[in-house]
């Protein structure tokens, strides 16, 4: 008889479907993943539409550790083999999309995951629980009316809707989903394209060469992943169009909400949209007409739930017009034992990559870990050192955050690891280099959990490990001003445009310090980052006088700057104050230009 009923069920066999099974099986647990389609990963059979990922595939990063390429492959799952790396399938920067689906077909055939094809999900309904022997269960029906039943239930779905605008005469328009791609159909042809995301310019590059006019219609400012080091927003090699549009090659981007589409007699399409002029004098809203476009296209993103599986049972919440379910700290939606993976855990997350195989792929490793705790007992991963040894303790930690992908790509405080250390007889030993007690270190915990869980939050001594970037710290500087290094005052390092070891300590609960590490371009404090670098060891002892000052474990006072004493007066003059007065005058200046062409008050 075929089995049917699961401790877990994984809905969807994309990457995070795969990547969950993979974990499912090394743990050894009693799961299937239900896929609708017949092959794993079919979203990439189709999408992007244009064929070519925005995930990076750089092969060539000067360091070997497996662990350190992974922040720069952003395609492969997560395993423990070496032979089955997308790093395998393509030399390509940008690859070929359909490679994708090959490599998962492989990374599935290879591990012997449960995944059964061909089975569409069309309903999910939970039973109530009759007692504690008879907890709840999820019932699933397929297009077949065959039923699984399981006790967790995982969704990964992806991007499963298109999610389209309420606009009047919208069935006029084409759909990113849908439209032709032949380039003979818009030669000379008048284009509107409705978004300002990747897939919206992924279609304007497309067109650029055959339309003779694209205009780009977005009710938000287009976000510049390059501003926001947000890898959701505008990357560079979709924007074509608006390099054109400012070195005025007809194409052109309008911020503005469309209210309605008319087709006219002779086929074309009129739209009607309301634009807001707070340059005017006085500020208003004014409504527009533009006439003539030959193709709409829509390019307004997806919806990552098809709220309509679900019955009255086990309808989860959502928010964003739909678009989004709501997720708690460790993905869990508004039903208990329902949970989501994949790009719909960016619903939580826009400064990380979740929406992104580079990011959810550690979240998806991170949520099966806490499943198999909450519902099997299991440990979560950590390391436990057998004493507190202040100069292995801090080499551990530095070599960690100079070669972990997961903190690197879900930094910003999103994924963290948790250093709990345990000193015994502190009075009696300390000031010395080891200490009696136990340290256990876990790793890659959602950074919010943490914070909301009791057993970490009522340690006497507990540090928090990310890796961030502060860029969110200077709101008003360009991109092209991040290309200096931060201050090297070895307590203060926050001013850098790189990512950079961040920790944070904590006694009950309460913040004591917060250590930013110092930033480097290769992202690694256990090397000789640069020739002239001649306190390589500085990343290690700030680490050293972090332990000191927080439980009095060894010597204070180890050197934390990047040069000697004379070598900084040699290399570093500092402005007078003459020469300071002078910058800060010049910058207030060119601040209050800016700042009266964006009114309008100067030409």
């Amino acid at each position: 008889m075929e089995k049917t009923d699961y401790e877990y069920i994984v809905i969807g066999a994309g990457p995070a479907g795969v990547q969950m099974a993979y974990c499912m099986e090394k743990a050894g647990k009693d799961y299937i993943v239900l896929e609708r389609n017949d092959s794993v990963g079919s979203f990439y059979q189709k999408y992007p539409r244009h064929r070519t990922l925005i995930s990076i595939n750089k092969k060539h990063n000067y360091f070997k550790e497996r662990e350190f390429n992974l922040r720069h492959d952003w395609n492969s799952l997560l395993c423990d083999e070496d032979d089955i790396s997308f790093f395998n399938y393509s030399d390509d920067l940008f690859p070929d999309a359909g490679l994708l689906v090959d490599y998962m077909r492989d990374f599935t055939n290879k591990f012997n995951l449960k995944i059964r094809l061909n089975t569409n999900i069309v309903n999910v309904h939970r039973e109530a629980a009759m007692d504690t022997r008879h907890p709840s269960r999820f019932t699933i029906t397929d297009q077949n009316g065959k039923k699984f039943t399981c006790k967790v239930l995982v969704v990964g779905t992806g991007p499963i809707l298109p999610h389209n605008p309420d606009i009047e005469g919208i069935e006029h328009a084409d759909t990113y989903q849908e439209h032709t791609l032949d380039l003979k159909e818009y030669e000379n042809k008048k284009v509107l394209i409705l978004g300002g995301g990747n897939s919206a310019f992924e279609c304007a590059d497309h067109l650029a060469g055959s339309a003779a006019m694209i205009h780009m219609c977005t009710r938000t400012p287009v976000k510049l992943a390059w501003d926001s080091h947000f890898v959701g927003h505008l990357r560079a090699v979709n924007n074509n169009v608006l390099d054109m549009y400012h070195l005025k090659s007809l194409h052109a981007l309008r911020q503005c909400d469309t209210k309605k589409f008319v087709k006219e007699e002779d086929g074309t399409i009129t739209q009607t949209f309301e634009m807001e002029l707070p340059h005017w004098n006085p500020p208003g809203t004014a409504t527009f007409t533009s006439k003539g476009y030959d193709k709409v296209i829509l390019a307004t993103g997806w919806k990552f739930i098809n709220i309509d599986m679900f019955d009255d049972t086990c309808k989860p919440e959502t928010h964003t017009e739909g678009k989004y379910v709501v997720l708690d700290e460790h993905w869990e939606s508004t039903v208990p034992d329902l949970f989501f993976i994949g790009t719909s855990m960016q619903s939580r997350d826009r400064r990380a990559a979740s929406g992104f195989i580079h990011g959810f792929r550690y979240n998806v490793r991170t949520l099966s870990h806490m499943l198999c705790a909450r519902y099997d007992g299991d440990e979560l991963p950590k390391k436990t050192f057998p004493s507190i040894d202040a100069e292995e303790l801090s080499k551990f930690m530095i070599e960690r955050v100079s070669t972990t992908s997961a903190l690197y790509q879900m930094g910003q405080g999103y994924l963290c690891d948790v250093v709990i250390l345990k000193p015994q007889d502190k009075e009696k030993e300390s000031g010395q280099d080891k200490m009696t007690g136990t340290v256990e270190y876990y790793y890659e915990l959602p950074r919010e959990w943490v914070m909301k869980n009791d057993f970490f939050m009522k340690q006497e001594h507990m540090m928090i490990v990310t890796i961030e970037d502060n860029h969110h710290r200077f709101p008003k500087m360009s991109v092209t001003e991040f290309f200096k290094p931060g201050d090297m005052n070895p307590r203060d390092c926050k001013c850098t445009a790189f990512p950079q070891g961040v920790y944070y300590s904590y006694k009950h609960g309460q913040l004591q310090e917060d250590l930013h590490l110092g930033g480097s371009l290769v992202v690694r404090a256990d090397k000789q980052i640069f020739v002239g670098d001649n306190n390589p060891n500085r990343f290690t002892n700030k680490l050293k006088n972090l332990l000191n000052r927080q439980i009095g474990i060894g010597r204070g006072d180890h050197f934390e700057r990047l040069f000697e004493q004379d070598e900084w007066e040699k290399n570093y003059k500092p402005w007078s104050q003459e020469e300071i007065e002078r910058r800060r005058q010049m910058e207030m200046a060119q601040k209050m230009v800016t700042s009266e062409c964006r009114l309008g008050l100067v030409e």
